[in-house]
């Protein structure tokens, strides 16, 4: 079975010499990913990096991530992969909770990783991929060069055993620490083949826009391994910015993009034109509202696609959205061979979920994984229902219900409602401890145009006509972003305690 650790092999033996990743410090065929790979294994190798140890990747979306990231895994290590935007302390913890021996970085984030190694204290080695041409270096912290590197022999890599732990994914921390999803060789491969040919549809002709971080699943799966599985190229951005990548999608004839809501919404503020080379769109992360929807419809692309899944098991459905929007909450029909139910057989509640592409566990936590996993099928903390033509919606999340005088109330139901107001950009609902009630409903929003007192206040208004009572937001926030995970989720722990030391722009009992 074609494992992650062949993909570029795989690539090369097809097409050597099409481009499989474009930057604005230059290209790189597949014969030469592939060759760069076998050349950061055989140096793991010699650094007594072996099967199932843990190599932990630091990098942005440059040239180094790709070889770093097949190079470790053909030498049947496990990937840890870090957040580039964390501290050295946060990043320490996770070497020593995962027992990292080796760590690679680019050299925008070498010194980090340096720091976290030395904050960490458990003797893990570091290594540093250069990708600016600049020379290789030996020495207690060794640089490699990735010039060199391409020079590598060709080499076929070993095979590996399919269940195979291959990647350790952080999941989002959307309500407190991440976890480390542990996935295999087969499970990403699974997903990587749902995205490209059930979702995307991609071939040799396709370039994907690479802005997604690379060590995030959606950037590392749909994006990269997706591509290098279908032969298409990426265009990476080292960091996302509309206007810059509204010039890489026009310049390199860009045809998939991929993107949470809040790019998409930047992206469609900053068009000036529809990109003539885009086909499809695909969303994930976070819903997509229904005036983002008609955006981004009208100006960037005629296909758009929203998926739904998480980092434990992911795609798990998908719809191709109308201009409107459509249904609040529908995310679509499941995948092939995916499955989705309510708990206990109910009409709505908990979803669980399987499929091909599930996890094996968190690493470490064999009492979360037990919590998590039921019967094959993983407990997604969403609340839906699966109407008879086995179309998902979703209602709300486990965690996100507030608690407000006895009463439930589910802060996506809310959310809705206001999202539709044409001056709110992004909304976010959440419970606000409350000596009376227990917790208050509040809303922070983002505007894109109004006087915030004016805006609250036909929100309210709004609120007042179509909800009941318990379930109206009685604080009202206006901030200038809400705090986001890498993949687009909304950080509500964080969020919750920002608008805790916030005045609100309306407030009643």
């Amino acid at each position: 079975m074609l494992t992650l650790a062949s993909l570029p092999w795989t690539a090369a033996l097809r097409a050597p010499h099409r481009v499989a990743l474009h930057t604005d410090r230059g290209d790189l065929d597949f014969r030469a990913l592939d060759r760069a790979a076998a050349g950061v294994a055989a140096r793991l190798a010699r650094s007594g990096v072996g099967a199932r140890d843990r190599v932990a990747i630091c990098c942005g979306n440059g040239l180094a991530f790709p070889p770093l990231y097949y190079g470790a895994l053909r030498c049947q290590a496990v990937v840890v992969l870090l957040p580039t935007t964390a501290p050295a302390a946060e990043l320490a913890a996770t070497l020593r909770r995962h027992r990292v021996r080796l760590v690679a970085a680019d050299t925008e984030h070498a010194d980090t990783v340096r720091a976290a190694v030395a904050r960490a204290g458990s003797g893990a080695a570091t290594l540093t991929l250069r990708d600016d041409g600049g020379p290789a270096r030996g020495g207690r912290n060794p640089e490699l060069s990735l010039e060199t590197l391409v020079e590598h022999a060709q080499v076929a890599p070993l095979p590996v055993p399919p269940h195979t732990p291959a990647v350790i994914l952080n999941t989002s921390g959307t309500t407190g620490t991440p976890r480390g999803a542990l996935h295999s060789h087969a499970g990403l491969m699974l997903n990587a083949r749902a995205v490209a040919a059930e979702m995307l549809h991609l071939d040799e002709g396709d370039v994907q826009l690479g802005a997604l971080p690379l060590p995030h699943s959606f950037g590392m799966s749909a994006v990269l391994n997706a591509s290098v599985l279908a032969g298409a190229a990426v265009a990476l951005m080292p960091r996302f910015d509309a206007a810059a990548a509204l010039r890489v999608i026009a310049e390199r004839r860009v045809t998939v993009l991929q993107a949470v809501p809040t790019m998409l919404s930047r992206l469609a503020a900053a068009a000036a034109e529809r990109p003539a080379s885009l086909r499809l769109v695909v969303v994930s992360g976070a819903p997509l509202p229904a005036p983002l929807a008609t955006q981004v419809h009208d100006h960037l692309c005629d296909t758009v696609v929203e998926r739904y899944g998480m980092t434990e098991v992911s795609p798990l459905t998908m719809r191709t959205v109308p201009r409107e929007g459509g249904q609040p909450g529908d995310v679509g029909r499941p995948l092939w061979g995916v499955g989705v139910r309510v708990v206990d057989g109910g009409e709505e509640g908990e979803l669980e979920a399987t499929a091909p592409s599930m996890f094996l566990g968190y690493a470490g936590d064999r009492r979360a994984t037990a919590a998590a996993l039921v019967d094959g099928f993983f407990r997604t903390g969403d609340l839906g229902r699966v109407d008879g033509d086995g179309r998902v919606l979703l209602t709300g999340r486990l965690k996100d219900l507030i608690i407000r005088g006895g009463y439930n109330v589910a802060a996506r139901e809310v959310e809705h409602l206001i999202e539709g107001h044409p001056a709110v950009a992004e909304v976010s609902v959440v419970g606000l401890p409350d000596a009376d009630v227990g917790e208050e409903v509040a809303a922070a929003l983002v505007l894109r145009r109004g006087v915030p007192e004016r805006v609250a206040e036909e929100l309210r208004g709004r609120c007042v006509e179509r909800l009941a009572a318990y379930k109206r937001p009685r604080r009202w926030f206006v901030l200038d972003q809400l705090p986001r995970t890498a993949s687009g989720k909304v950080r509500k722990d964080e969020l919750r305690d920002l608008l805790g030391g916030a005045d609100a722009v309306l407030a009643e009992r």
